[in-house]
């Protein structure tokens, strides 16, 4: 018998986003996109998009690369977008403070062999400067103050190396390297989000939690189940995986 399935999703911004990505896909000349909104309070999925898209009732007449969900089962470099994460680790563990100043180096900063690049340079940035202009330089020290079993466990706190158990099949838990395997280059690039990769629904999760009080909840996209009689044969609801950061640490992320 007939299953029926009610989603999250509200039409309203899942139309949204489906127009705003095609238009920014064709914009940009890119090979395609993706959009996942979510609801802070809960993880609900409001939204969910990508191009190119294909209608599901006639799947035999795409290209199997086509048919996966790029939110879910697509890692990429999370790169600056990650930058929030840390400095919630560093407020969290009261190794920073916002307001505190951070040698910028102007713009290169030697690390071993390597040098560090910031797209404009700048000398003295507070911590909050460091977030907004996104330094790079300010970042990598930051990561260093913190180390890479810490920086390492408030990542996977914000539930980055793991699926967020989100229901839908084809998952992957991106890639989070065990920090025993971090060279001090590695810890450094992985403060400006390089050498590691976040599923776009992992990294919107880790966002919703700063806005949540801190709070990671568990994503979900099928509200419930009925079967033909109308019967509830499934249901799911917020719930509530663990407190990633204390509040105040968020609050003060989201102020900066």
């Amino acid at each position: 018998e007939p299953l029926r399935v009610r989603l999250t999703l509200d039409v309203g911004l899942q139309n949204l986003a489906e127009q705003e990505l095609g238009q920014a896909v064709k914009a940009t000349g890119a090979q395609g996109g993706s959009v996942v909104i979510l609801d802070p309070q809960t993880s609900a999925v409001l939204a969910l998009a990508q191009v190119p898209t294909f209608n599901p009732n006639t799947p035999a007449t795409v290209r199997p690369e086509s048919r996966r969900n790029r939110v879910i089962s697509d890692p990429y470099e999370p790169g600056s977008t990650l930058k929030a994460l840390l400095v919630a680790a560093a407020l969290d563990t009261k190794r920073a403070r916002p307001g505190e100043k951070i040698f910028c180096e102007y713009g290169k900063y030697p690390v071993g062999k390597f040098v560090i690049h910031d797209h404009h340079p700048y000398g003295w940035l507070s911590f909050t400067e460091v977030l907004q202009h996104s330094s790079n330089i300010g970042m990598a020290k930051m990561g260093e103050r913190l180390g890479k079993e810490t920086y390492s466990t408030y990542l996977r706190a914000f539930g980055l190396g793991r699926a967020t158990g989100i229901g839908l099949p084809g998952e992957s838990v991106g890639l989070l390297p065990p920090p025993n395997s971090w060279s001090r280059i590695n810890l450094v690039t992985a403060s400006f989000g390089q050498g590691l990769a976040t599923t776009p629904i992992q990294l919107a999760n880790a966002y919703a939690a700063l806005a949540n009080q801190g709070v990671l909840m568990r994503p979900y996209i099928v509200q419930e189940v009925l079967n033909a009689d109308g019967k509830v044969v499934e249901a799911h609801g917020p719930q509530r995986l663990w407190q990633a950061v204390r509040s105040d640490t968020a609050h003060q992320v989201l102020a900066m």
